[in-house]
């Protein structure tokens, strides 16, 4: 499967979208923002809900967009799942998932049929097919929601905040099926929010909208070290780290993940050594010392080096911090920023007092 790039203008009497952006092959990418930023407006510009939409829409390979062409969204092989799922009422489940089999587009012939046994059991709904949507919860309608619409086979998944409408346990419950999705599927899924909390755990690319315009479009890594994305800032600061669990220490409850570049991490619960997991370090947790540690309680003291001032903001900044080429994120006090002295390139020890991991 080809990139597909997208150059997406719309203008309204009151609101303008302006975006480019790149859609990767295979894995989640977040369109990030806060309320009426033009997230949902940009989603349904891409699914071709919206009229005199102006650029270039290219899938695949394909012209969705152009100065001579604008197919409809019943010509874009595409899954969408709105905020609320929209099932219908008076079907059962397993008749509401027969519905996304009946929108095959016509003449699409590729051999990118969905198992159906394997998607029920990724997405835990084969219990409920004979129940109609009244006797779901809002958790197990975006699931068949989901399910619905990837057996259309199409080429990428759209969703739409679908866990706006949950309440935070529903969401809990919804997003280990999410992480699976991200981890097995092998088209791109497209994934509104405005909710970092999602977009740290699901997303490999980020675009992020203000005003209705793309400010910033790349992995998630640089979207939060990288000053030109507005999220590298005191209000926002945290980093995502990827690694595999090398060890356990059964004992403690605790797992030692090794990132890319070679940095160690101690997290706290037992998961598969090979597994691969998400670290997520909010800066407010990273603290800066120029001299190694003794006697310390914190496990993860890593040495790296200071490479930029990213924000300074009631009496805080931000540092960035490369450590081996994992680049970390430290909020500490300008009081203490000034009582170390500290200058581009000096060396220092970071000490993380917690992570977050997902997908363990």
């Amino acid at each position: 499967m080809n990139s597909s790039s997208c150059f997406i203008q719309l203008q309204r009497a009151d609101f303008r979208i302006d975006a480019e952006f790149t859609i990767p092959t295979k894995g989640v990418l977040g369109i990030f923002g806060h309320s009426g930023s033009g997230k949902t407006t940009l989603l349904r510009c891409l699914a071709g809900l919206e009229k005199n939409v102006q650029g270039r829409i290219e899938v695949d390979g394909e012209i969705w967009l152009d100065e001579n062409k604008n197919l409809s969204s019943q010509k874009r092989n595409i899954g969408y799942v709105f905020q609320e799922g929209r099932l219908f009422p008076h079907l059962t489940v397993a008749k509401n998932l027969q519905y996304g089999v009946n929108r095959i587009i016509a003449g699409d012939t590729e051999d990118n049929s969905v198992d159906r046994v394997h998607l029920f059991e990724l997405l835990n709904i084969q219990h409920l097919l004979d129940r109609y949507p009244h006797q779901l919860s809002g958790g197990e309608k975006q699931r068949v929601a989901i399910g619905r619409a990837l057996l259309k086979q199409p080429q990428m998944l759209l969703l739409d905040e679908p866990l706006a409408s949950l309440d935070d346990k529903r969401k809990q419950e919804i997003l280990p099926y999410l992480e699976r999705l991200h981890e097995e599927l092998s088209i791109p899924i497209i994934y509104v929010s405005h909710n970092m909390d999602e977009m740290l755990r699901l997303c490999d690319y980020i675009v992020v909208m203000q005003q209705g315009n793309s400010i910033f479009s790349g992995n998630i890594h640089d979207a939060l070290i990288s000053p030109e994305s507005s999220l590298a800032t005191v209000d926002n600061a945290v980093v995502v780290l990827e690694g595999n669990v090398s060890k356990q220490e059964k004992d403690f409850d605790i797992s030692t993940v090794h990132t890319v570049n070679g940095n160690q991490f101690q997290v706290p619960g037992l998961t598969a050594i090979g597994k691969h997991v998400r670290l997520v370090i909010f800066a407010s947790d990273v603290s800066v010392t120029t001299s190694r540690a003794v006697g310390s309680s914190i496990l993860n003291i890593i040495e790296g080096r200071v490479s930029a001032v990213l924000d300074k903001k009631r009496g805080r900044v931000l540092l960035q911090i490369n450590c081996k080429q994992d680049i970390l994120l430290s909020l500490i006090s300008i009081k203490s920023f000034q009582l170390l002295q500290l200058s581009l390139n000096e060396k220092v020890y970071i000490q993380v007092k917690a992570v977050v991991t997902h997908g363990n």
